[in-house]
Parts: C-alpha cells; sequence; structure tokens
C-alpha cells in the first residue's frame, strides 16, 4: 500500500506535532523531491531569511493538505501557513535546538512497527517517494526540532487554575446536561379556527379571562377541563403529556419550565389558539458533576490558551524574519 511519507509522518508522530489550528503542517516544504536534478528554474513565491520558496513547494503542501490544487494561482493565506512553519524552522536552527540521533531513530522505528512494514519494505516505500532513508530522517529531526522549540516558548507557558475551571463550568453548564428535566402538564385549549372574526376572536378572548378568574376563585382546573375542553383532552382530563426540555414550541416550554408543581399559567397565545396550562410533575435538568468534566474542561482551556499563545508567538517570529512575498 503506497503511504506518502508526508502524510505517513504526519499521522504516526505524536498528536502534538499538529500545532492545529494555526499551523496544519509542521515544515511540509522538507519532505519535497530535491528539484534540482537538471530541471527548469521553479519560480518563486516567496523567500524566508533569504530561503526560496517555490510554486512547487506550495503546490505540494496544498496537495499535502488535501485541499484542491487551483493551478497556477497562489492561496495567500496558505503560503502564509507554509512561511509560517518555515520561520519556526529557522528559529530552531539558530537557538541552537538539538535532536539527538537516537531520538530520531526511535521515532522512525516507532512509526515502521506502527505501519507493520519491515525495514527493506520501509526503505523502498521512502525512496519510491523520491526521499529516502536520510532525507526521512533529516525530516523527523526538523519536526523534533519544532516540536521542542513549541515546547519550550508556548506549551511551558499555558497554564490554567482552578478558578478558571469552576467559572468556565458555571457559565457553560448547559454543555454538561446529562439528562434534560421533564414535565407532566395538562391543558385548557380553546381553539382558533383560521380565518376567525374580529368577533370570534373577541369571544375566545372573554372564555379565557373567565376561566381565570375561576380558577382564582378556587373552581378546579380539572372541572373546568371538562367544561371548555375539547373532546380529545376532556376525555383524558386535559392531559397533554411529559416533555422534555426543548421538546416543546418555544413559547409554552419557556413557560412551562418556569413554573412550579401545581402552578397554572396565564393565557398563552398561538396561532391556532389560547392554552391554559397546569404543571402536574416536574423533574430538573441533571448535569454532569463538575469534578466529573473538570479535566475535560482543562484541556478545552488549556488549547484555548496554547492557540492564542501560538498565534502571538508565531507573530513575533514573523516580524524579526526577513520574509518577502513575490
Amino acid at each position: 500500500m503506497k503511504v506518502c511519507a508526508e502524510t505517513w509522518c504526519m499521522r504516526r508522530l505524536p498528536v502534538s506535532f499538529v500545532f492545529a489550528p494555526l499551523l496544519v503542517v509542521i515544515l511540509v516544504v522538507l519532505c519535497f523531491p530535491d528539484n534540482s536534478h537538471g530541471t527548469m528554474p521553479d519560480r518563486v513565491v516567496a523567500t524566508v531569511n533569504n530561503e526560496a520558496i517555490t510554486l512547487t513547494d506550495y503546490k505540494l503542501f496544498v496537495k499535502y493538505i488535501g485541499l484542491q490544487d487551483e493551478g497556477e494561482g497562489v492561496d495567500e493565506g496558505l503560503l502564509r501557513k507554509l512561511i509560517e512553519e518555515k520561520i519556526i524552522l529557522c528559529e530552531a536552527k539558530s537557538r541552537g535546538i538539538e535532536v539527538s540521533d537516537g531520538e530520531v531513530n526511535a521515532t522512525m522505528e516507532k512509526m515502521r512497527t506502527e505501519n507493520a512494514l519491515s525495514m527493506d519494505e520501509m526503505e523502498k516505500e521512502l525512496e519510491r517517494e523520491g526521499m529516502g532513508v536520510q532525507g526521512f530522517k533529516r525530516l523527523i529531526k526538523e519536526k523534533l526540532m519544532a516540536l521542542r522549540l513549541v515546547e519550550s516558548d508556548v506549551d511551558s507557558r499555558v497554564r490554567v487554575n482552578e478558578e478558571e475551571i469552576e467559572e468556565f463550568y458555571h457559565e457553560n453548564r448547559s454543555d454538561y446536561l446529562e439528562s434534560p428535566g421533564k414535565v407532566e402538564i395538562r391543558a385548557i385549549f380553546l381553539k382558533l379556527n383560521e380565518g376567525a372574526t374580529a368577533g370570534e376572536i373577541t369571544d375566545v378572548k372573554r372564555k379565557a379571562l373567565k376561566i381565570i378568574e375561576e380558577l382564582r376563585e378556587g373552581v378546579s382546573f380539572e372541572h373546568l377541563v371538562v367544561q371548555y375542553n375539547d373532546e380529545y383532552l376532556k376525555n383524558d382530563g386535559g392531559r397533554l403529556g411529559e416533555f422534555e426540555r426543548g421538546a416543546l414550541i418555544p413559547q409554552l416550554d419557556k413557560k412551562v419550565f418556569s413554573m412550579n408543581v401545581g402552578e397554572t399559567s396565564e393565557p398563552i397565545w398561538l396561532t391556532e389558539g389560547v392554552y391554559i396550562l397546569k404543571v402536574v410533575k416536574k423533574t430538573n435538568d441533571i448535569y454532569k458533576p463538575g469534578g466529573e468534566v473538570r479535566e475535560e474542561i482543562r484541556a478545552y482551556l488549556s488549547e484555548e490558551k496554547r492557540e492564542a499563545l501560538l498565534h502571538a508567538w508565531i507573530k513575533t517570529l514573523w516580524e524579526r524574519a526577513s520574509i518577502k512575498i513575490q
């Protein structure tokens, strides 16, 4: 099975190699086949510290991240990502970050094992990709250098305290709903026919106000159900059913979940008529305990902070580098 060396490397190296979403792929240009063997000079689309990025480099970058090639055009956003990756490599080299041959060999061996390849099969695969074993080792080394730099300058500065976790949990508790609240309701429904006249609407309003007045005077809801409801509701004591939060139309849902058990509502007007509701039974929303989701929240906040720090850090590197986009 043919495996692109770059895709293989990105899939099999530790997740922390992927500095997404800001950096899609680290230093993809390093795995491009050597274009210097008798080929015509390539068009330069950018330079980073006097190192050229060619159109071929860019097109292969687009290919390896799974996007559609736009011919001879260059997308400025994608080109900037490629430049950012080059900048990180330059900074790692200038800072003298070292990666031992032992670390490179161990990473390569891990990748070989995970892909269930013999060393001979791996070497042939890499030769087919135009890279070879030494070129692939160089790619791994450069990636490890970049990762080490990011860990030193960015990851080490990410801190999330308990107060931030608690605050996030309370502000976003709805995201951790384990079991939605339920409510059982009964209803008195006064139907309003389609195209009702002003007089018919007035009659329904008067009837709704009379029902509310009788309820306040102590007449039972059940008695009024029998007196005013249509047969389908009258025969079941006005029972509409039991509903989870969000299952009813918004006007009814908002109202019934704000009511207490035994409470009746004011008239609620909808297109089809008027509802007067009574809450018979109610259970509250059940949320996952804060302790159960603490590490999930910590990971989310850490990634959020890391992305912000990474963006600012790369911006600083960009400002210090010598960059020219053609």
